[in-house]
């Protein structure tokens, strides 16, 4: 099975070479059949990022990996995330599709484990396992427990679904579904809705696949008040309606977030206790 990993990027070179080398790992003592295939989408970077790059591509030619690891990087202004991974997405030539962003790793072995999983149930078109959060020293803050897919709680709750731990095959693409490029900060919540709603299946596989440094760049951080007007819109086209308003007022939504933020919390709740 062959995983194409798309590494989105713009001046984080202080964390790209981590993602990279945690890509690289996932090739060591490899199971048979594994294959992975890395492509970076740099936006024009100006802080090294480049430099960094291009000596990783010639530790990678002098390794002779072929057959079982290749490496592929483009530097050139973009409009964005959603465009560099679709950009990535577009010359994937993987079974199985995925994106890790550039402040963010995989543990060691995690796509092998997905790999299994996604053999032994062909049922499954999107697999999603858990995340740790860190901080800049990799030191862990926070073990985050998920729990079986729930439609109700991905619409209304949000996207309890985490990026960096999140795989589908590739069928998907073929059947013409990319990001939406009009999305800045939840371009996964609504792909992940979007696919859910088109009739896809999700699974949940109950271990730790990547790392998440927290930091005070990151999206969710940079783009907060843009974060809840998306999410909010994705609820509005893809969630209830009500008679006698064009749109489902934001309290009914916030009210529906909460409820099923409770629901989250119960079915969590052995999987957190269970791992304390």
């Amino acid at each position: 099975m062959k995983f194409s990993v798309v590494t989105p990027c713009y001046n984080y070179r202080q964390y790209l070479g981590a993602a990279l080398e945690s890509v690289l790992d996932q090739v060591a003592e490899c199971p048979a059949g594994l294959q992975v295939e890395h492509i970076v989408i740099d936006g024009g970077s100006t802080d090294g990022t480049v430099d960094i790059l291009g000596s990783f591509e010639s530790q990678v030619l002098e390794k002779e990996l072929d057959g079982v690891y290749a490496f592929r990087w483009v530097s050139e202004p973009d409009r964005g995330q959603s465009d560099a991974i679709n950009k990535g997405l577009r010359i994937a030539t993987g079974d199985v599709v995925c994106w890790l962003n550039a402040d963010e790793r995989y543990v060691p072995g995690a796509l092998a484990k997905v790999a299994r999983v996604f053999h032994e149930t062909p049922s499954a078109d999107v697999i999603y396992g858990e995340p740790v959060f860190t901080d800049k020293a990799d030191k862990v803050i926070k073990e985050k427990k998920d729990h079986r897919f729930d439609r109700n709680i991905l619409l209304y709750y949000g996207c309890y679904i985490t990026s960096c731990c999140t795989f589908w095959r590739r069928r998907i693409l073929d059947e013409g579904h990319y990001l939406d490029e009009s999305y800045r900060a939840t371009m996964d919540y609504e792909y992940y809705v979007r696919l859910m709603h088109l009739g896809y299946n999700f699974l949940f596989l109950p271990v730790t696949i990547a790392s998440f440094i927290w930091h005070d760049q990151n999206v969710s951080t940079v783009f907060a008040d843009v974060r809840r007007a998306e999410r909010l819109q994705v609820q509005r086209q893809y969630g209830v309606s009500m008679p006698f308003f064009k749109q489902t007022p934001t309290c009914v939504l916030d009210g529906l977030a909460k409820v099923f933020k409770l629901k989250r919390g119960f079915m969590t709740l052995p999987r957190r206790i269970c791992c304390r």
